[in-house]
């Protein structure tokens, strides 16, 4: 496929950063031209921080992409509110708190995120489930807090994107079961983005990358010119292992290295398998390419708790989509 491109120099990968066509230093960007003037904003945003770059055209004042910069900004912020499961006004703080007792209304995007993630789960046999929050709200990672047993099997009963029911003639929403609740981060976070983008790109610029902690989008227009993705080596974060040039298109990485601890030898980290409320153990980090920021991110935690074989499989079914695996036993798996 003519997306991606792929140059792998090990097995193991941590995080991304973005770099231009000549190599640099860890998480630092240069243009192809150094003396391309560009505007840059670094903000903390989605509980991460997120870095905006736009390459200016000749004679273009910075003016301009500082306020597409600002504009992208308020864009995230509001979604942030909007999908936010611990806003207590949020549509999808209403819908938790009616769970088994009414429908709730929506806006239109939360109705259209809600029903693409709900695809997600249907392609990924219900390994990427917005109601794994019944049971990963269990798990407390700052305070390395493991949930009994018992109480996990409970929250698990209630894990199951089919109790989620949608009226698309009322723009409703409603989970049958009581005790699920739904929680968007996995998905909402690259709609962010992908917002975003089109904020900055509706301003009139074409050359720029926004990314957000192992998620970003990279723009180049109708230029030749390719950002490329490096992505780190778990072990020394100034070594690159692996270069994936990318126009036009959004990358996302789920890892186990993310947010975890270590108990007794064994990690338990924060991507949950909705089958058994723990965490998924097949894979240690997987690497998504696609157009749309929304579907990498989803689909970098469908494939990461699938494991190498059955994620692979899901993603060659997928056009325009592409995938970097590795697998808990060290092996890697690319479709490129």
């Amino acid at each position: 496929m003519t997306l991606v491109k792929t140059l792998l120099c090990t097995v193991q990968f941590i995080a991304l950063i973005i770099i231009s066509d000549t190599v640099v230093a860890n998480e630092r960007i240069q243009a192809n031209d150094p003396a391309q003037a560009s505007a840059s904003r670094s903000v903390s945003l989605m509980s991460t921080t997120v870095e905006f770059n736009i390459l200016l055209p000749i004679s273009e004042p910075s003016a301009l992409a500082h306020q597409a910069i600002n504009n992208a900004i308020e864009e995230i912020e509001r979604i942030t509110a909007v999908f936010s499961e611990w806003e207590a006004t949020s549509s999808i703080s209403e819908i938790n708190k009616n769970a088994g007792k009414r429908a709730v209304s929506v806006e239109p995007e939360v109705f259209r995120l809600i029903s693409e993630a709900l695809n997600i789960s249907e392609l990924s046999q219900g390994k990427f489930d917005i109601t794994f929050k019944s049971a990963g709200k269990l798990w407390d990672f700052r305070q390395q807090l493991i949930p009994d047993s018992e109480t996990l099997l409970k929250a698990v009963s209630a894990i199951d994107y089919k109790n989620i029911e949608l009226n698309k003639s009322k723009q409703t929403v409603y989970l049958k079961n009581e005790h699920t609740q739904i929680g968007l981060g996995g998905i909402a976070k690259g709609y962010a983005i992908d917002r975003a983008a089109q904020i900055i790109r509706k301003a009139g610029f074409e050359v720029f990358y926004i990314n957000a902690g192992g998620d970003l989008y990279a723009s180049s227009g109708t230029q030749d010119k390719q950002w490329k993705v490096g992505v780190q080596d778990p072990d020394n974060n100034e070594e690159l292992i692996a270069l994936i040039p990318i126009a036009n298109a959004a990358v996302a990485t789920s890892g186990d290295y993310e947010r975890y601890f270590e108990k007794d030898g064994i990690r338990y980290h924060h991507i949950i398998d909705p089958d058994s409320g723990q965490p998924a153990r097949l894979a240690r980090s997987v690497t998504i390419i696609s157009a749309r920021a929304y579907l990498a991110d989803a689909l970098a935690t469908a494939v990461f708790v699938l494991g190498p074989k059955n994620g692979m499989a899901l993603i060659e079914e997928l056009e325009g989509v592409e995938a970097i695996i590795l697998g808990a036993d060290g092996q890697l798996t690319n479709s490129m």
